[in-house]
């Protein structure tokens, strides 16, 4: 049996435990609200406490929710009330309202609960998932997201500026590319590189297509096109191949990791970021990240990895150490500490 702390299996204990995940999984839908309709961003804006009427007007709302709105966040002590009833966030705390956005993604996937259910219910693996179809509201939040990925983030997170340094980073393949911000970001941020990003989903390409655009970005393309079945001319062609999010969403990786590994230069890098998170589940305990992001899972990862044939169903749970036992099993080194969301490979040449 796993090593268990006794007080955590106490019935009072357990009962407090239950009912403040409860609670706090409500209190984090209102949150997610307030960051929808710009409570947030309004009470950060204003430098002194203010009254309900007075937010309300700032963020073009209706008083009436406003109040009711406040007063929850006052309970849960997110926003404070004065004697004469105005409402403030601490001017040292308002930068860390900025994590309101993910609360965001609870609304965005709430909606599919009922297809979740039926994938719950479903014993035939080729009808217990689906695809990022079903995904749109969750590819805006994911947008937004993105959007705070800028050069420092990246430089400080995903370039491989160990093994391939910066100006060596001539070509890059963005695979899984989404709405296409973060890669939009990248040829940001490399402008004299050529970066193309790929996807499955016609909505997120067609989003990709309008951010280039909208952003006059002439060095990056995006193509509806999955990795399992890259162009031919692309062999050998790419520096820096990215995979941001994605590997543990795939029904089939092999086909796209072979793929990638002949688009990618005998000197070139794989970058893989995946959430953090231990194959072992006993490793995760006590960690409330591990617990949200395997829930976000069962709503996005394990239906994508199970909505085409072979259905691996590999999700958040797969687990970092299982990541990297396959991607040496398949023919790659992996760099530094493997039980990182962020990992970089190189081919293992022969």
């Amino acid at each position: 049996m796993a090593n268990v702390d006794p007080d955590d299996t106490k019935q009072d204990v357990y009962e407090e435990r239950f009912n403040n995940i409860f609670y706090s999984g409500v209190i984090a839908l209102g949150i997610g609200l307030g960051h929808r309709v710009g409570l947030f961003k309004a009470l950060t804006d204003l430098s002194e406490p203010e009254t309900s009427q007075s937010i309300a007007d700032h963020a073009g709302l209706n008083e009436r929710y406003v109040r009711e709105w406040l007063f929850s966040m006052v309970a849960a002590k997110v926003v404070f009330v004065t004697d004469d009833n105005k409402y403030y966030i601490p001017a040292d705390c308002k930068t860390k309202t900025s994590k309101s956005l993910f609360a965001t993604f609870i609304l965005a996937i709430a909606p599919l609960t009922k297809d979740v259910e039926k994938c719950f219910r479903s014993k035939e693996q080729s009808s217990a998932g689906y695809d990022f179809s079903k995904l749109e509201e969750l590819f805006h939040c994911m947008n937004e997201e993105g959007a705070n990925w800028d050069g420092t983030w990246i430089e400080e997170n995903i370039l491989p500026s160990k093994y391939k340094t910066k100006d060596k980073i001539r070509t890059i393949l963005d695979i899984g590319c989404g709405t296409g911000r973060i890669t939009a970001n990248i040829a940001h941020y490399l402008p004299d590189a050529k970066v193309v990003g790929i996807d499955v989903d016609q909505y997120a390409i067609d989003t990709a297509l309008k951010l280039k655009e909208d952003e006059e970005l002439n060095n990056v393309e995006f193509c509806l096109l999955g990795g399992d079945s890259l162009k031919e001319e692309w062999t050998g062609r790419f520096d820096w191949i990215t995979m941001l999010r994605v590997f543990h969403d795939l029904p089939n990786p092999g086909p796209c990791l072979k793929e990638a590994m002949r688009a990618l230069k005998d000197d070139g890098v794989l970058t893989f970021h995946d959430p953090l998170c231990h194959s072992d589940p006993k490793l995760n305990v006590g960690s409330k990240i591990h617990a949200s992001t395997l829930i976000l899972s069962c709503y996005v990862c394990i239906p994508c990895s199970l909505s085409a044939p072979p259905a691996v169903g590999n999700g958040i749970g797969w687990g970092l150490e299982n990541r990297a036992k396959y991607l040496r099993d398949n023919g790659l080194l992996v760099h530094g500490n493997e039980s990182v969301e962020v990992i970089h490979c190189s081919k293992t040449l022969k």
